[in-house]
């Protein structure tokens, strides 16, 4: 070993491409050896060759000192101050060796001139495997790996799919690499006074910023085109090449690119995420100093949700099991009520535009008294604006599509009272006998033909209202007075019902095609409760129907119940459709502050940026540029954690710490 070590040296080329290689090596496949794999196995063989080279030296500087006594003392924290103290814990291991492999990869070449540059530049291999999986559309196993299929038919790689990578992180991170390679390039191209002249001699290069950007492009990850727009302004803020009048105009033009393509693709943008609801989630579990351990973010954080599981799912998916005690501590209040009555007001509120923002958010609500009221989950928008299909038929109520229902499927119970409200008019229909034919309508089913109670059965009155039937009896058709498309409205429904929906029932919509004059509709929106959440579906083409919605069954949903008898709404049912939900949406620092306290990590977090102060000058700008682009992206995603582009994310705070510790 030792000749070996003498005879082969290392530079930061070769450390990059033991790194790139372990990129384009899918994930969790092989070994399996103390959560070792396939895709470490180049990392391992890095580090054994970097430690013996380290031992040789028999030389201890400024730089070596200071290191090794940050990592001592994270492993006596991380070993001391957690909840759940295990010695082998895999998550407190790979932290260690991260912070270990990236300490000896930079001091293994601290004499090199350009340190990052070399080891970021091999990523060139892992651009050009991925850019081979989007030609080919190569899947992967697992949910967001390889090219993730959307399931359109479509074969154009624009439309067909989206880039997971081969490192088995998903989009977020793949896209991550690509604009940190992105930068990489562009930081090559910019360094000639010509930048024409630049992407002559680079021409190699320019065909991988093409390809890079591509990659990039095709992940749809918002928080990665987020962190590639601040390394460009990082490179812009420091480049001598353009004077500060080109670069103010470039600034000015950059924002009106990006805000043209927020309102030009706004889906990609403004759509929806639980982020804010899972962060919140993750504070509410950080204490000063002591942690939930390592690895127990997601046992901790969605303790409540998790114990509802089986405890083989729970075993199988997520590798650990709570105790009977936990299981009855958090499930003993979490009552099956659904097939309990339930009653109050529940409303949708639908703003067309949100703001200045180009998209459409709906909201659901429920109430006791129709005055005070809680909101059902979070804010839910497809980040586009709904134009809802113009229909100046009859609204129905529990119903669907003319008296028919989907799976004979049916609100059941009493309605009393409907409210259409926009910002210029405000409708009220009280549903009572006396009312019939005056202010509301019941009609046989696909018609518009008198219901007879004589000949075709008896209408129920009560003091709840009007009793709904199952559509295929009667449906109940609510004057159209006013054209709700491009308009803020909002509908409010009193009901009564014998229990909590658990099927696909549509609570009111705009989806009779009957003629009620000369206009000649189609089928416009509803919204339905499925299985206790709301729903709000719209038709955007007729062809393709009822195939846009928004709502559903994340943890930010919220679901309806019956509490004493009146709607309530709790977030407390987790189904495995939201495994991805709860896996990949975590902030980074805010992961670690669950896990190891919130004392130690903001002195890293204060360290990082006092490295970042210390180090910010024109010498180290592509260095900063990249480390404030993965910082960017950790806000969203747990990059600190992800074994794909950990070792980057520390590579730059610990060659800041060589720069100012250098004797």
């Amino acid at each position: 070993m030792k000749t070996f070590i003498k005879k082969n040296k290392i530079n930061g080329r070769t450390i990059g491409i033991f790194l790139a290689i372990t990129l384009i090596i899918p994930s969790n496949y092989g070994l399996d050896f103390f959560g070792i794999n396939f895709e470490d196995v180049p990392l391992v063989i890095l580090f054994v060759f970097l430690f013996f080279k380290k031992v040789q030296q028999n030389a201890f500087l400024k730089f070596d000192k200071l290191m090794l006594t940050l990592l001592f003392s994270f492993f006596l924290y991380t070993n001391i101050f957690t909840k759940n103290l295990l010695f082998f814990n895999q998550t407190n291991l790979r932290f260690y060796f991260y912070f270990f492999l990236t300490y000896l990869c930079i001091d293994t070449i601290r004499n090199t001139q350009f340190i990052i540059l070399e080891i970021f530049t091999p990523l060139s291999i892992v651009m050009i495997a991925n850019f081979v999986v989007i030609v080919f559309q190569v899947q992967l196993p697992g949910t967001i790996d390889g090219w993730i299929s959307n399931n359109s038919g479509s074969s154009n790689i624009l439309t067909s799919g989206r880039l997971g990578g081969f490192q088995g992180g998903g989009p977020n991170v793949i896209g991550i690499i690509c604009a940190v390679y992105v930068l990489i390039c562009v930081y090559k191209i910019s360094i000639d006074k010509d930048i024409l002249q630049g992407i002559v001699k680079n021409k190699i290069t320019a065909v991988l910023l093409i390809i890079s950007f591509l990659n990039l492009y095709l992940t749809y990850s918002r928080g990665s085109y987020l962190a590639l727009l601040v390394g460009l302004l990082v490179l812009l803020f420091f480049t001598r090449i353009i004077n500060k009048s080109t670069k103010f105009i470039i600034l000015i033009f950059g924002i009106l690119t990006s805000l043209t393509l927020v309102f030009i693709y706004p889906s990609i943008f403004l759509k929806q995420s639980n982020r804010s609801f899972l962060n919140n989630l993750a504070i509410s579990n950080i204490e000063l100093f002591i942690g939930t351990g390592g690895g127990s973010y997601i046992k901790e954080v969605y303790k409540e949700y998790l114990v509802t599981l089986d405890e083989d799912e729970l075993l199988d998916r997520f590798n650990f099991t709570y105790s009977d005690d936990t299981r009855k501590l958090f499930t003993q209040n979490d009552i099956a009520v659904e097939n309990e009555d339930a009653e109050g007001y529940l409303k949708l509120n639908f703003d067309y535009k949100d703001g200045l923002l180009p998209r459409s958010v709906v909201t659901f609500y429920h109430s006791i008294n129709g005055i005070d009221w809680h909101q059902i989950g979070s804010d839910h928008t497809s980040g586009l604006v709904i134009d809802l299909i113009v229909n100046d038929s009859y609204f129905e109520v529990g119903g669907w599509g003319d008296g028919q229902s989907p799976g004979e499927s049916y609100l059941d119970g009493f309605v009393s009272e409907v409210n259409i409200n926009t910002l210029d008019e405000t409708f009220k229909y009280v549903l009572n006998e006396e009312n019939r034919d005056i202010e509301y309508f019941i009609y046989l089913p696909k018609s518009t033909e008198y219901y007879d109670n004589r000949n075709d059965g008896k209408i129920i009155f009560s003091e709840d209202g009007l009793k709904l039937k199952r559509p295929r009896s009667y449906w109940i058709a609510i004057p159209n007075e006013s054209n709700l498309s491009q308009k803020d409205f909002e509908i409010v429904l009193k009901l009564k019902v014998n229990n909590i929906p658990k099927g696909n029932e549509t609570l009111f919509s705009q989806s009779s095609i009957m003629n009620s004059s000369e206009f000649i509709n189609n089928q416009s929106w509803k919204w339905s409760i499925v299985d206790g959440r709301m729903y709000f579906f719209w038709i955007g083409d007729v062809v393709s129907g009822y195939s846009n919605f928004v709502g559903g069954q994340s943890l930010r949903s919220g679901k309806l119940i019956s509490t004493d008898g009146n709607f309530n709404s709790v977030t407390s049912n987790f189904s495995l459709s939201q495994y991805d939900e709860i896996t990949t949406s975590h902030n980074g620092f805010l992961t670690m502050s669950v896990e190891y306290g919130l004392f130690p990590i903001s002195l890293i977090v204060l360290g990082i940026i006092f490295i970042i102060y210390k180090n910010f000058n024109y010498r180290n700008h592509l260095e900063i540029a990249l480390l404030l682009m993965l910082l960017t992206q950790n806000l969203t995603n747990d990059l600190v954690y992800s074994p794909d582009i950990a070792i980057y994310f520390w590579m730059i705070p610990v060659f800041f710490i060589l720069n100012l510790t250098k004797d």
